[in-house]
């Protein structure tokens, strides 16, 4: 066992050196410069941890090993997230990449967030996700070429917020608004479920309220994620979020009564967001949204009789109201109307315009959506 760990330690320090050069200096784009760093810095770590360990296991017994298993293990993992969620932007440095690195970092900007910015990657098979340990966003393969959807960029943005809010201090209303959340959480179902056994409801009634209550450790930060986005680009997420629905929902009034489920049901996403709009003050495009949401929700069945039990109005209103109030308190802009209307050069004016000019005219957007990628493009790449 010795020799076998001993040639794995050695093949991952040789993997290690082999993602190093991957990384293509010099850099195309200097947006990508601090992922660059990142990951140079992580697989260095991990090539010294992996010679200390090959030292360690020429001086142990054949049947004194595990820790060292247990180590070489923890490397190869983090060498693997490296490879397979940090090297792809820096060793495939298309135009594209370029593209969306230069507009995520203008975005950065207006938004005012006190982090470095993170990185984009394209080709992603899951929409729009981002990974923590390399603070990458992933973007399918031709989002660079459409406009409806980059809204779903400042839900990313608010995973990695969420994943850093201890690195800054300017962050620490927003942490305790978020930690304030969980709170309204656990007050909440802990009198409903006083109240139901009081009542003498059966079983399967308090199951399901204890199930749905279980799920909010992982809805509660999609739905943060969700007003984040909301709160620093407008009413755009919203209508990206719509038509994502339309698109893709497979049942808007999901419930998993058994497994856990990372995502909150999209009907209950739509209601959040709605009043999320009214905090901000946009209640005209509260109502064409709760109208168009009124027509498309019709393509699916009923709810659960569960569902009453998940995603009560009173707790999403108090989530909306706690997670702008966090906002506030940060050194964030937030995207209120009057912010909008008088920064019109911002990447979140164009993105708000796009949905408005997509509902007047659906059929003519897309020459829009052309030339104004195309003056994008050209003001990143050479900016005044």
């Amino acid at each position: 066992m010795k020799d076998y760990l001993e040639a794995i330690v050695v093949e991952q320090i040789n993997r290690s050196l082999a993602l190093k050069n991957f990384i293509r200096y010099p850099l195309q784009y200097s947006e990508l410069a601090g992922l660059a760093e990142r990951c140079t810095r992580i697989l260095d770590d991990q090539i010294r941890n992996l010679k200390e360990l090959e030292s360690m296991i020429e001086t142990r017994e054949e049947n004194d090993l595990r820790d060292i298993f247990r180590d070489v293990r923890v490397c190869g993992m983090e060498i693997a997230l490296v490879e397979y969620y940090g090297i792809p932007p820096l060793y495939y440095q298309t135009p594209e990449i370029g593209f969306l690195n230069r507009l995520t970092f203008k975005i950065h900007g207006e938004i005012k967030l006190p982090l470095p910015h993170p990185a984009i990657c394209g080709g992603s098979g899951e929409h729009y996700f981002s990974h923590p340990f390399t603070n990458v966003i992933f973007v399918p393969l031709g989002e660079s070429e459409f406009l409806l959807h980059m809204p779903d960029l400042y839900h990313e943005i608010g995973h990695y917020l969420l994943e850093n809010r201890d690195a800054d201090l300017r962050l620490e209303t927003m942490t305790k608004a978020f930690d304030s959340c969980f709170m309204a959480i656990a007050r909440y179902y802990t009198e409903l479920m006083k109240t139901k056994k009081r009542e003498g409801a059966p079983q399967g009634i308090q199951f399901a309220i204890s199930r749905c209550y279980s799920q909010w450790k992982n809805w509660i930060v999609e739905f943060f994620c969700d007003l984040f986005a909301l709160y620093t680009v407008g009413p755009a997420y919203a209508w990206s979020h719509i038509h994502l629905t339309l698109k893709r929902s497979k049942d808007i009034y999901e419930l998993d009564m058994l497994q856990n489920q990372t995502h909150p049901a999209d009907e209950a996403r739509m209601r959040i967001l709605e009043y999320g709009l009214k905090n901000l003050g946009y209640e005209a495009e509260s109502g064409k949204m709760h109208s168009k949401w009124a027509e498309i929700s019709k393509f699916w069945s009923n709810p659960p009789s569960e569902y009453q039990y998940a995603y009560p109005d009173s707790l999403l209103a108090d989530i909306a109201r706690l997670s702008l109030e966090g906002l506030q308190g940060s050194s964030l802009s937030v995207a209120y109307p009057k912010v909008l209307s008088t920064n019109t050069g911002e990447i979140r004016f164009m993105l708000n315009t796009a949905w408005e000019v997509f509902w007047k005219s659906p059929k003519e957007f897309r020459t829009w959506e052309v030339d104004q990628l195309s003056s994008l493009r050209r003001s990143l790449t050479n900016p005044i």
